[in-house]
């Protein structure tokens, strides 16, 4: 909601919806005191514990509830995915690098008994000799993988 929004609605007397930890709260502007210092509201309420004050930022204040659960249920969906770069030099320093693909399967390509591994829940799925050439190979077979590219 806007500041212009926000002193209409404690005009009015009007709810405003705040969303914040999985629930839907409605703020009553009608029956409470609240105070706008231009970028939250503050709200005296009395309950059983006695009188205290709640405090509301305008950027979390919504007009409507469908608003607020849209807020709570969409907000800040993302997904980052990224395969741990490493070149030939970082990788027999590092020894090993882990990733999860898509479908959450956890992999780790890493230096065995002089050889390069590419282990699926640790079990071994591919190995070749640990040499750079080899590693460029296994390395490839990771980003195909991360991709799911088959």
């Amino acid at each position: 909601m806007t500041k212009q929004e926000i002193k209409k609605a404690i005009e009015n007397g009007e709810n405003v919806w705040y969303p914040k930890n999985r629930t839907i709260k409605q703020i009553d502007l009608k029956n409470t005191h609240p105070i706008f210092n231009g970028y939250q509201i503050d709200i005296m309420i009395e309950d059983e514990n006695g009188w205290h004050t709640e405090f509301y930022g305008i950027k979390d204040l919504y007009k409507t509830k469908a608003e607020a659960e849209h807020y709570l249920h969409h907000a800040n969906v993302t997904r980052t995915e990224q395969l741990p770069f490493v070149n030939w030099e970082e990788f027999l320093e590092k020894k090993a690098i882990h990733f999860i693909d898509n479908k959450g399967i956890d992999f780790v390509l890493c230096i065995t008994d002089n050889k390069i591994k590419l282990k699926v829940f640790f079990m071994v799925s591919k190995t070749w000799d640990l040499t750079e050439e080899n590693f460029y190979k296994a390395y490839d077979e990771c980003v195909r993988l991360f991709k799911e590219e088959v």
